[in-house]
């Protein structure tokens, strides 16, 4: 029987993870691997093509209401990181103060609903556009989302020492952001009926992308990795990671239309887009490269990843000899991942495969069999 989605599971992705206290986690040795990593992903970045491995281990506590409590967060992530140590990875595992995806639209008086057992979710504040009063950004420190988040960063460091890389936020691209302030239907409807207003929306909030962001590199500082939430990503990183999933609810020509420009602005303040959807967005490939700084697209390649998954064929033939990097997740057992990797790999793609092998040994194999495919 071919392998399907488990619709069962709260998450696909995750891994089962002991937490660690900070006094009790393995400094050295991490350092040490990680640093290793990170001279791996360097050397991958300066090619004009090739493949890397990213071996993720995705804590499932911390991107659900786990993430409400800051101490416990830190917890699972450093039982996360003690475990990647037993992978073969040209990346390394990274801390990253996830606290929802409604920390832009707070900005905005957003706030959280925490359903049991779920990750947070904010209600929308207006049913369509015309509702949408001038949008003002509140200060930082007035929005309990965003001070929450700038006080895990600084625990996070005051814990340890600085010493484990660390990512931003899950800013979220600003199209997601919006449906969070104005009803989706109502957001969508916009489009049609007061296109300059959402681009005044959408521009509000790119505004509140950036600077918060750059708020978060001034905390961050050296500890930075990058492009961030959801992206294999390191010291030497580039760009930064956005989520994109309401991309594949309009057109491909409203996506160029009204979402490029926004995008390409935040590119430009931190060295690139980074672009992520959840389903099959092939369709939407062609807007997507009008982004003029893009330098990665993050997708699903396996039915166990996603229910409705990206073909392979499609992202090799659209980003072959252009130097975007194709960050391919794929959930599964290694035969699978690896007859995915075959179709999806080319010379002159730039491939970053994110395994999520659970036995050591199997996914040591993996890597090794999915590196001898680029020689």
């Amino acid at each position: 029987m071919p392998p399907t989605f488990d619709y069962t599971s709260q998450d696909a992705q995750a891994m089962p993870v002991t937490p660690v206290e900070p006094s009790d986690f393995d400094y050295a040795r991490f350092t040490d691997e990680a640093a290793a990593a990170d001279a791996r992903y360097a050397a991958f970045l300066r090619q004009p093509h090739g493949i890397a491995v990213w071996q993720r281990v995705r804590v499932a506590d911390v991107f659900r209401d786990g993430c409400r409590d800051m101490r416990a967060s830190l917890r699972w992530q450093l039982g996360g990181l003690t475990r990647s140590l037993g992978y073969a990875t040209d990346a390394p595992t990274y801390l990253e103060p996830w606290y929802g995806i409604g920390t832009t639209a707070a900005a905005f008086g957003g706030e959280y609903d925490w359903p049991e057992g779920q990750a947070p979710v904010v209600r929308p504040l207006w049913q369509s556009v015309g509702d949408v009063p001038e949008l003002t950004p509140r200060p930082f420190e007035r929005s309990p989302i965003m001070r929450h988040t700038l006080d895990m960063i600084e625990y996070f460091l005051d814990e340890t020492k600085g010493r484990l890389p660390i990512s931003w936020s899950d800013i979220q691209n600003p199209l997601n952001v919006a449906t969070e302030l104005v009803d989706t239907s109502g957001f969508f409807a916009g489009f049609v009926e007061q296109p300059d207003r959402v681009r005044q929306i959408l521009a509000a909030v790119t505004d509140v992308v950036i600077s918060f962001t750059q708020k978060q590199t001034e905390l961050i500082g050296p500890a930075l990795v990058r492009p961030g939430h959801g992206f294999a990503s390191s010291y030497a990183g580039t760009g930064i990671g956005m989520s994109s999933d309401n991309l594949v609810m309009i057109s491909p020509r409203m996506v160029e239309r009204f979402c490029v420009a926004d995008s390409a602005r935040i590119g430009a303040a931190f060295g690139g887009a980074a672009i992520h959807s959840c389903g099959n967005y092939a369709r939407w490939i062609a807007a997507l490269k009008k982004i003029p700084n893009l330098t990665m697209v993050d997708g699903a390649f396996s039915p166990q990843t996603d229910p409705d998954y990206n073909e392979c064929e499609a992202f090799r033939d659209a980003f072959v000899n252009t130097g975007v990097v194709v960050h391919g997740r794929m959930v599964g057992d290694p035969d699978d991942v690896l007859a995915r990797v075959k179709r999806l790999w080319t010379p002159g793609l730039k491939l970053i495969v994110v395994t999520y092998v659970q036995e050591p040994e199997a996914q040591r194999r993996l890597y090794e069999d999915i590196h001898r495919l680029c020689v």
